[in-house]
């Protein structure tokens, strides 16, 4: 028994499971606090020490003292619909040309509220580059 067990709160056993192969086998307690002791042979009481309760709690103690700023950041329905007309602009000029939406690069700027395309790249492989300059 380690020290962390020594130390963890003491859980009662649900259920047992038995997992592996002849020589390999691992009893999973599942403890009602819904973690999983992991142990080689079963455990003889009711109850056992979690580990996880008592790794989970010193982690939680971590993560409350650094501190969660809270942001609230709200841009509006509609930005969100003008950057949807926006994608669908690159995804119209992706299927023309038959590039990946990724190889499109789209210019935008706000204007009085409303985004406006100032200018396209379109990126193109060398083979892109033939497939569209070939007589058909």
């Amino acid at each position: 028994m380690t020290t962390e067990h020594r130390r963890a709160p003491r859980r009662k056993v649900v259920s047992v499971d038995k997992v592996g192969k002849w020589g390999q086998v691992q009893y999973l307690h599942v403890l009602e606090c819904g973690h999983t002791e992991s142990r080689k042979r079963v455990a003889r009481t009711d109850e056992i020490a979690c580990a996880w309760c008592l790794r989970t709690d010193s982690r939680n103690d971590d993560i409350r003292s650094l501190g969660t700023p809270l942001t609230a950041y709200d841009d509006g329905p509609s930005l969100v619909d003008e950057e949807i007309k926006i994608e669908k602009i690159r995804a119209t000029l992706a299927a023309r040309f038959g590039v990946p939406t990724d190889a499109v690069g789209l210019s935008v700027e706000d204007a009085a509220g409303s985004l406006v395309v100032k200018n396209c790249v379109i990126y193109l492989s060398s083979s892109d580059v033939t497939r569209l300059t070939s007589p058909r």
